[in-house]
């Protein structure tokens, strides 16, 4: 799933959580997918650094040289 909608579906949670007609045993169980759900946006959030600290590394390892320049 995206990260955008496991962002989404995290905000449904936190409404149901506020909501006062919410049960003890609904909200316990709310609050444990809410978990699940955080684990998973930060290992998405985790997996995109790790690529743009490797694109960053890639990206400064191209030097002048390497770029073709018109000496016009």
């Amino acid at each position: 799933m995206e990260f955008e909608q496991l962002l989404k579906q995290l905000e449904q949670i936190v409404a149901k959580l506020d909501n006062r007609d919410t049960t003890l045993d609904e909200g316990i169980r709310l609050f444990e997918d809410g978990i699940k759900i955080s684990k998973q946006c930060l290992s998405a959030l985790n997996e995109a650094k790790g690529k743009i600290v490797l694109l960053k590394k890639e990206m400064d390892s191209i030097t002048e040289t390497d770029l073709p320049i018109d000496d016009e």
